[in-house]
């Protein structure tokens, strides 16, 4: 099992998807991870997971609209969202490149 990932190979792979905007890189009993990447006016479609997730941007800006409020999140902002809470990304201007983990253990 690896235990270090490349997120630029993750990205390269990603960019190979034309239907997929994100991919994992990790699933196992405790977690799932991968990165997000949105495109300028890309639609952001996820739906509220069974899971609680951490999302950290890595690079770009915009807003995470959690239940109906809107956050402003930039390159370093770390985001919490509890399982079965409605969020989606928007508003990115350039390229919104983000690392998601799933606590997927406690379901």
């Amino acid at each position: 099992m690896e235990e270090i990932f490349d997120t630029m190979d993750v990205l390269l792979e990603l960019d190979k998807k034309d239907s997929n905007y994100f991919s994992d890189f990790l699933l196992n009993d405790s977690f799932e991870a991968g990165i997000l990447k949105l495109s300028p006016g890309q639609k952001d479609i996820q739906g509220p997971h069974s899971a609680d997730e951490i999302y950290f941007v890595i690079e770009g800006n915009g807003f995470i609209k959690i239940l109906q409020k809107d956050y402003k999140i930039k390159k370093g902002s770390c985001i919490f969202v509890p399982s079965n809470t409605k969020h989606h990304f928007h508003g990115n201007e350039s390229n919104l490149v983000v690392l998601y983990v799933f606590n997927v253990s406690g379901q």
